[in-house]
Order: structure tokens, then sequence, then C-alpha cells
């Protein structure tokens, strides 16, 4: 315990100058590759999704791709998250849902909001980026892809994610790594609900609200 009190201290204190907030960030989008037995085919084998990531400001997209009847996005944004599957008409709440939950991180200590320790390892290039990787265990399901534990890596500039390869609490294996990472402006409306859904969502979100209220 002492020694993971140390090393956090020094990952405060190491701090570089040049990270950004997540405001500054600019507009980026993110083609990746997921894999393992925690992304089942009908078949039950190990299976494999592609994955693309949007993001702006505190607004991010996911569109994933698992094969038929497995094709969906997530909208997150603000305080709510949603899930569009093509095979349903409706938006679903999706703050628990695992995909893509974890975009970008701190660059110098990226485990402290996540609430597990973590210690650095060897850095690679992915995607054309250099990467840092951090090691860690015992996270539960706050690891990415909501895995216990495992590598990670992430961009050296902006604290993207870009790989990562992990078991979950089950023993089921995540693995996901970047393809190619681009830097530019990306619409508003790229995060926008389709219009069929929007009068459900707004309903929802009045009615979490009256809970909300109704619980404090």
């Amino acid at each position: 315990m002492k020694r993971c009190l140390i090393v956090m201290a020094w990952a405060v204190l190491a701090l570089p100058a040049s990270v950004l907030p997540a405001a500054e960030l600019p507009d980026v989008k993110i083609d990746a590759v997921l894999q393992g037995s925690g992304i089942r085919t009908l078949a039950g084998h190990d299976g494999v999704a592609a994955e693309t990531i949007w993001i702006k400001g505190d607004k991010t997209r996911v569109d994933f791709d698992a094969g038929a009847g497995r094709r969906g996005r997530i909208l997150r944004g603000g305080d709510h998250a949603w899930l569009l599957m093509s095979t349903s008409r409706r938006a679903l709440p999706a703050d628990h849902v695992r995909i893509g939950a974890i975009t970008r991180l701190d660059v110098a200590r990226p485990c402290w909001d996540l609430g597990f320790a973590c210690a650095p390892v060897e850095s690679r290039r992915i995607a054309g980026r250099p990467a840092h990787g951090w090691r860690y265990r015992h996270a539960g399901h706050a690891g990415p892809g909501g895995s216990d534990s495992g590598v990670f890596w992430i961009d050296a500039e902006y604290g993207l994610l870009l790989a990562f390869e992990a078991k979950d609490s089950a023993g089921h294996t995540h693995r996901m790594e970047a393809t190619a990472v681009g830097f530019a402006k990306i619409p508003d409306d790229t995060f926008a609900l389709p219009e069929s859904l929007r009068m459900d969502v707004k309903k929802a979100d009045s009615r979490a609200d009256r809970l909300r209220r109704y619980a404090q």
C-alpha cells in the first residue's frame, strides 16, 4: 500500500506541462478492432468486432459491428448515454454499457479517475501514434471494456485509449487496438439522435429527472 501511494504521488509530480485539458483536445476519429472471448459469436467462439469512435468535447459516438444482429451505436454526452441497436427502433439507456465507455485518460496518471493503481510498462507505436503502456490488476469492472486486469496503451500526447489486452473477472479475454487515428473537425450532427428517436429520449430524460427529484 505504501509503495502504491509513493508511485501515485510521483505520477502527480511528473505531470507534464504540455498535457491539455479535455476541452482543448482536437476533434478525433478512431477506427479500432475488438477481439476476444468477451465478444461471443452465435457458435460460442471468440468474436471480432469493428469499432469507430468519434470524440468532440464531452460528446462521444461509438459505432460497433460484431456481425448480423449485433450492430449498433452508442451516443454519450453530458450525463446521458444511449444505445441504438440495428434490430430495434428504440434508444435504450447505455450508462452501464462497457463498449467505448473509456476513450481517453490523463497522460501522467491514467488510473487516478478509474479508482485503481497501475504501473508503467513498455511503450508502443499504435496507428502511427506513440503510446504509453500501463499494467493494472484488481480493477473489478472499472478497466477498459469492463476488464479486471491487463495492460492498456494511451496516446502519449492526448491520452486517447489506443489499445488494451485484458481479462474480466470471469476470465473472458478482451483485446482492442486502434488501426487509424485522425484529427479533423467533426460536425455536431454526428452526435445527434435520429429524429424518430428524439421524442422517446426526451420523455425518458423527463422520467429520469422526476425519479432523481423524488429520490432526493
